[in-house]
Protein backbone atom coordinates (compact mmCIF):
# COMPACT_ATOMS: atom_id res chain seq x y z
CA UNK A 1 0.00 0.00 0.00
CA UNK A 2 1.34 3.38 -0.98
CA UNK A 3 2.28 5.96 1.86
CA UNK A 4 -0.46 8.29 1.09
CA UNK A 5 -3.42 5.70 1.20
CA UNK A 6 -2.78 4.96 4.82
CA UNK A 7 -4.70 8.75 6.39
CA UNK A 8 -7.47 7.48 3.94
CA UNK A 9 -7.78 3.49 5.09
CA UNK A 10 -6.69 4.94 8.53
CA UNK A 11 -9.70 7.80 8.92
CA UNK A 12 -12.44 5.44 6.99
CA UNK A 13 -11.59 2.93 9.20
CA UNK A 14 -12.23 4.93 11.79
CA UNK A 15 -14.65 7.08 11.25
CA UNK A 16 -17.04 3.37 10.61
CA UNK A 17 -15.44 2.18 13.79
CA UNK A 18 -16.27 5.53 15.86
CA UNK A 19 -20.23 6.07 14.07
CA UNK A 20 -20.78 2.75 15.13
CA UNK A 21 -19.93 2.72 18.74
CA UNK A 22 -21.62 5.52 19.06
CA UNK A 23 -24.83 4.00 17.03
CA UNK A 24 -24.92 1.70 19.44
CA UNK A 25 -24.38 3.71 22.73
CA UNK A 26 -27.25 6.41 21.47
CA UNK A 27 -29.65 3.56 20.69
CA UNK A 28 -29.22 2.83 24.26
CA UNK A 29 -28.84 5.73 26.27
CA UNK A 30 -29.67 8.90 23.97
CA UNK A 31 -26.72 11.48 23.91
CA UNK A 32 -23.59 9.21 25.28
CA UNK A 33 -20.73 10.45 24.52
CA UNK A 34 -21.89 13.14 22.89
CA UNK A 35 -23.23 12.39 19.15
CA UNK A 36 -26.61 11.60 18.39
CA UNK A 37 -27.84 8.12 16.60
CA UNK A 38 -28.24 10.18 13.43
CA UNK A 39 -24.77 11.84 13.83
CA UNK A 40 -23.46 7.45 14.03
CA UNK A 41 -25.10 6.33 10.96
CA UNK A 42 -23.57 9.39 8.98
CA UNK A 43 -20.09 8.77 10.49
CA UNK A 44 -20.63 5.43 9.36
CA UNK A 45 -21.58 6.60 6.14
CA UNK A 46 -19.08 8.55 5.17
CA UNK A 47 -16.52 6.26 6.81
CA UNK A 48 -17.54 3.80 4.49
CA UNK A 49 -17.13 6.24 1.63
CA UNK A 50 -13.41 6.72 2.13
CA UNK A 51 -13.01 2.88 2.53
CA UNK A 52 -14.74 2.89 -1.22
CA UNK A 53 -12.46 5.82 -2.27
CA UNK A 54 -9.50 3.70 -1.00
CA UNK A 55 -10.53 0.89 -3.41
CA UNK A 56 -11.55 2.99 -6.33
CA UNK A 57 -7.87 4.83 -5.41
CA UNK A 58 -6.21 1.47 -5.82
CA UNK A 59 -7.40 1.44 -9.85
CA UNK A 60 -7.47 4.87 -10.32
CA UNK A 61 -5.66 7.13 -8.22
CA UNK A 62 -7.35 10.64 -9.21
CA UNK A 63 -10.68 8.92 -9.14
CA UNK A 64 -10.29 7.19 -5.81
CA UNK A 65 -8.67 11.17 -4.21
CA UNK A 66 -11.79 12.65 -5.83
CA UNK A 67 -14.06 9.89 -3.54
CA UNK A 68 -11.67 10.04 -0.68
CA UNK A 69 -12.10 13.94 -0.72
CA UNK A 70 -15.75 14.08 -0.75
CA UNK A 71 -15.79 11.39 1.99
CA UNK A 72 -13.61 13.69 4.03
CA UNK A 73 -15.23 16.93 3.56
CA UNK A 74 -18.83 15.25 4.28
CA UNK A 75 -16.97 14.14 7.70
CA UNK A 76 -15.86 17.48 8.54
CA UNK A 77 -18.65 19.23 7.18
CA UNK A 78 -22.00 16.90 8.10
CA UNK A 79 -20.64 14.53 10.99
CA UNK A 80 -19.43 17.15 12.79
CA UNK A 81 -18.08 16.99 16.82
CA UNK A 82 -14.56 15.53 17.13
CA UNK A 83 -14.20 12.49 15.72
CA UNK A 84 -15.91 13.62 12.56
CA UNK A 85 -13.17 16.54 12.98
CA UNK A 86 -10.44 14.01 13.39
CA UNK A 87 -11.21 11.74 10.78
CA UNK A 88 -12.06 14.49 8.55
CA UNK A 89 -8.96 15.99 7.52
CA UNK A 90 -6.84 12.07 8.10
CA UNK A 91 -9.30 11.44 4.78
CA UNK A 92 -9.03 15.00 3.34
CA UNK A 93 -5.43 14.78 3.78
CA UNK A 94 -4.40 11.60 2.43
CA UNK A 95 -6.99 12.34 -0.19
CA UNK A 96 -5.17 15.45 -1.46
CA UNK A 97 -1.84 13.39 -0.91
CA UNK A 98 -2.86 11.03 -3.27
CA UNK A 99 -3.95 13.74 -5.34
CA UNK A 100 -0.92 15.65 -5.17
CA UNK A 101 1.01 12.43 -6.24
CA UNK A 102 -0.53 10.80 -9.62
CA UNK A 103 0.74 14.29 -11.16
Amino acid sequence: MPSYQLPIVLGGALAVFAGAVAFVAAVVAERVLGVSWVRGLLLVAFGALALIGYKVMRANVRNGSVVAAIAGVALLAVAGGAVGLVTGLLVFAGAMWGLLKSF
